[in-house]
């Protein structure tokens, strides 16, 4: 085993230990901290433990961690990263993004990218889908969209758990094929779909998971009509590719961008928030597993509560 995978296995069990509580030391003293809002910017373990910790441990007892997803890579030449996503789940008892409790089992969906150094946590991207869990509360923030509203599963043959160490020529074909497809989405030209060749890099059953008020999609139809269609139409101009990190681990890969995706907002309306005719970016964090020679499930996660800020709306404000 090279020193470089070596590294990667021992940040990978760094990150399932301090989730599943073995490790409670993990965080660097000087963590720095991306969250959704209205967390936002965080500087210091001490900071991360008040703001996100201790309300997540407050409000949803007997909280258990669900990762569907979960993978390590390096990237940007030398870093570190370490990705997951899935649920976080407990008892709603005690107010949470100013969502009231319903005292039932809820489920915050997440997605987390940690980067480690020296076995220490220096640097964490968060998203949680609060839009989806204030649903579950009976609070609804944005319209209910065409596509599919659920909470979504995991892995259709649960293999996105990427704990052992993976064969390098199969990650480097997923990452190959995650980036090509990105190449492809920005050659849209106007509104055309088909400008992209999506289908090149898709199964036509493909599965799509958006955040909760966009929607999941079942097959590359629903894909085009629920997930990019709405978004070229509202964004035509829009680039994608801006990231912080991004990897593959056998046949998953991940990345995040803040903002992942760029544009003018100067199309249709998306989700019910009128366009501003100006610049928007949206934090994305992009989760996949590829089948054979194409990507075949992504799930995908947007900060909707800051996107609606930047076009001010504050979707939060009328919370009961």
């Amino acid at each position: 085993m090279s020193p470089r995978v070596a590294d990667v296995q021992a940040a990978k069990q760094l990150i399932w230990d301090v989730f599943t509580g073995v490790d409670r030391t993990a965080l660097h003293p000087d963590v720095e901290f991306h969250g959704p809002a209205p967390i936002g910017r965080l500087d210091g373990a001490a900071a991360v433990r008040e703001t996100v910790h201790a309300p997540l441990d407050e409000a949803l007892l007997h909280r258990r961690w669900e990762p569907y997803l979960f993978l390590g890579g390096i990237c940007n030449d030398d870093e570190v990263w370490v990705a997951h996503t899935g649920h976080i789940t407990g008892v709603f008892s005690h107010q949470l993004f100013g969502i009231r409790p319903s005292g039932r089992t809820a489920s915050l969906r997440y997605g987390d990218f940690a980067r480690i150094e020296d076995g220490k946590i220096v640097e964490i991207r968060i998203l949680f889908d609060i839009v989806g869990f204030a649903a579950q509360a009976g609070i609804h923030l944005l319209p209910e969209p065409p596509a599919r509203n659920d909470l979504p599963p995991g892995p259709i043959l649960g293999n996105g758990l990427t704990r052992s160490v993976s064969d390098l020529a199969e990650s480097e074909f997923t990452l190959r094929l995650v980036e090509d497809m990105l190449g492809g989405c920005n050659r849209l030209d106007g509104s055309d779909l088909e400008s992209m060749g999506m289908a090149a890099y898709w199964h036509d059953d493909m599965v799509w998971h958006g955040p909760h008020g966009v929607g999941s999609a079942y097959g590359f139809d629903e894909f085009e009509r629920f997930a990019q269609g709405p978004s070229v139409r509202s964004f035509p101009n829009r680039r994608g590719g801006f990231h912080e990190a991004r990897f593959a681990d056998g046949l998953t890969a991940a990345f995040t961008g803040w903002p992942s995706m760029r544009g003018d907002f100067t199309g249709e309306p998306f989700r019910g928030i009128e366009p501003t005719g100006g610049p928007i970016g949206q934090n994305i964090m992009d989760f996949y597993v590829r089948r054979g020679p194409k990507l075949h499930e992504n799930w995908v996660l947007i900060d909707l509560i800051d996107f609606a800020a930047q076009c001010g709306v504050d979707l939060l404000k009328n919370l009961p």
